[in-house]
């Protein structure tokens, strides 16, 4: 039986990192999306359009890990906790973005367009463990 329990955790946790990666590429496209549309239509620079770009893909990416990729671990009464922990796993991920977006203007003579899609690129991963291992997890002693 323990044998048993032991391959249902490991698909559970198997099948989250497969539902991370898709709301996480929703969310990144829905980022870079938005942030291109808005730059490329001259209606803001790199930096603002970013800003709009993650707010909007904040509400993407929360809404389908806490209701899908992290369902298994969701507590009632636990939505406003897991928010604010994954608001700061996101502004740590967006500040890393925003470091790279920076550099890559000031030091390289390629497309903004590009700098924006890369810097973008760069944060999943990261997100992923702060996000499991931290934001959606809610251990009596974490609180």
């Amino acid at each position: 039986m323990e044998t048993d329990a032991r391959h249902r955790k490991i698909r559970t946790e198997t099948a989250a990192v497969g539902k991370f990666a898709v709301v996480g590429i929703l969310a990144t496209l829905t980022h870079a999306g938005v942030a291109t549309v808005l730059l490329e239509t001259g209606t803001l620079s790199a930096f603002p359009a970013n800003i709009c770009g993650f707010l909007v893909a904040f509400g993407v990416s929360f809404s389908g890990h806490y209701f899908w990729s992290f369902s298994h671990l969701r507590r009632k009464g636990a939505a406003l906790a897991s928010m604010t922990r994954f608001l700061v796993i996101a502004l740590s991920g967006f500040m890393l973005n925003s470091v790279v977006l920076a550099l890559w203007l000031e030091l390289t003579p390629w497309p903004d367009l590009v700098g924006l899609l890369f810097s973008i690129a760069i944060v999943p991963a990261l997100s992923f463990l702060g996000a499991r291992l931290w934001a959606f997890s809610h251990r009596v002693a974490e609180t």
